[in-house]
């Protein structure tokens, strides 16, 4: 599942449809459809994500067998915001479908 995700995440980047970072996702003025956090990200980090997920009704995935850094190529990220509608509702497709079999 995190692999398939690390594919659309990919794209993502490069139709640079992603918003890197806490503070750009707070301020951004594009619609942002889907936020990730990294598993290694702080506890405030992530209590940040969740308040940004509930209050903008975005929801939010938390990466857990790979980090951000890997699967972006990028060094220290551990917050996206996904603004590519496309892309986010494959990577929500995937994510509800392994959620059908827990």
């Amino acid at each position: 599942m995190e692999m398939e995700i690390g594919r659309y995440l990919g794209l993502a980047k490069r139709a640079n449809g992603i918003v890197y970072g806490l503070d750009n996702i707070k301020k951004s003025k594009e619609h942002i459809f889907l936020l990730i956090v990294c598993d290694t990200a702080s506890s405030n980090l992530y209590e940040e994500m969740c308040y940004i997920s509930v209050n903008r009704k975005i929801p939010l995935h938390k990466m857990e067998y790979m980090t951000l850094d890997q699967v972006l190529n990028t060094e220290n990220c551990k917050a996206v915001g996904i603004t590519n509608g496309h892309l986010a509702s494959q990577i929500k497709y995937i994510l509800d479908k392994e959620n059908e079999f827990d």
